[in-house]
C-alpha cells in the first residue's frame, strides 16, 4: 500500500507549517470566491451541481479508505459527527437547492467547518490521502452554504437559527440514544476526547454540554449577525423612503 495513502507514522502536527499554509489555503480560497462572487454568476448551476456531487463523494471516499485500510469501526466511522452530517446534507442541499436544508446547513457548516479547519481532530499529516480528504472535505462544508448566499442570493433570518439550532439538538439527541446502545462516543456526548482539546476549558462532563450548547447559540448569532444587520438598515432604507 503507498505511503501517501496509508502511513500512521506520518502524524498530524496541529499549527505546524503544513497545517497553517493549510489554513492560509483554505482562508485565501473563499476570499477569492467572494470577491469573483459576481462574475461566477453565469457559471453557478455548474459549480452548484459541481459541489454537491463532490461533497457526497469526498464522504464515499472517506469509508472506502477506511475499508482499504482496515480502519473502518463502528466507534468512529459512522456518519453521525456534525461535520460528516453537513457533508452529506450540504450536499443533498446543493444538488436540490433545499431552502431549509440551507438555513439549518448555514449555521452548523460554517461554525464547524471554521473550528475543524483551525483545530482538527486528525492523526495524519501532510501528505497524507486522510489528511487532504479531512481539509478537501471541511473546505466544501464551508464553500456550500455560501454557494447559495452569494449565488443564488438566498437570505437567514432569526427564525432560520432557531430552525438549525433545534436541529442541533435534535441530531444531538439521536447520537445521544446511539452513543448509549453501542458504547460509542459520537459528538463526544459521552465524554471527552483522550486527548487535550477545547472542551477542556467547558468544564468537566456533563456539564460541558451546555456550555458547548451557549458556544453554539453565540457563534450562530455571530454567522446571522451580517444579515441581521443589513435587514436593520433595509428596514431603515424603507422607512426613511416612506417619510419623503
Amino acid at each position: 500500500m503507498s505511503e501517501w495513502f496509508y502511513n500512521p507514522q506520518v502524524e498530524f502536527d496541529m499549527f505546524g507549517s503544513a497545517h497553517i499554509v493549510t489554513i492560509g489555503t483554505v482562508a485565501l480560497l473563499v476570499i477569492a470566491f467572494y470577491l469573483f462572487r459576481k462574475k461566477l454568476l453565469p457559471y453557478r448551476e455548474g459549480i452548484r451541481i459541481t459541489i454537491g456531487w463532490a461533497m457526497i463523494g469526498t464522504r464515499l471516499a472517506l469509508d472506502i479508505w477506511y475499508l482499504a485500510t482496515g480502519q473502518w469501526h463502528y466507534e468512529f466511522a459512522l456518519p453521525l459527527e456534525l461535520c460528516s452530517i453537513s457533508l452529506i446534507l450540504g450536499g443533498i442541499m446543493l444538488l436540490t437547492k433545499n431552502r431549509v436544508l440551507f438555513e439549518i446547513i448555514y449555521f452548523i457548516a460554517i461554525g464547524g467547518a471554521i473550528q475543524a479547519v483551525m483545530t482538527p481532530f486528525l492523526n495524519y499529516g501532510f501528505p497524507q490521502f486522510r489528511y487532504m480528504q479531512f481539509f478537501f472535505a471541511h473546505l466544501l462544508v464551508l464553500i456550500a452554504p455560501l454557494i447559495m448566499t452569494w449565488l443564488y442570493q438566498y437570505k437567514i433570518t432569526w427564525q432560520s437559527l432557531l430552525k438549525s439550532f433545534i436541529a442541533v439538538n435534535g441530531i444531538a439527541l439521536v447520537n445521544f440514544v446511539i452513543d448509549a446502545w453501542l458504547n460509542v462516543n459520537y459528538m463526544y456526548l459521552a465524554g471527552k476526547p483522550d486527548s487535550s482539546s477545547m472542551l477542556d476549558i467547558l468544564g468537566p462532563y456533563p456539564y460541558y454540554i451546555l456550555s458547548l450548547e451557549a458556544v453554539a447559540l453565540l457563534i450562530f448569532s455571530l454567522l446571522y449577525l451580517p444579515f441581521g444587520l443589513v435587514s436593520i438598515w433595509q428596514k431603515n432604507q424603507r422607512s426613511s423612503a416612506g417619510n419623503r
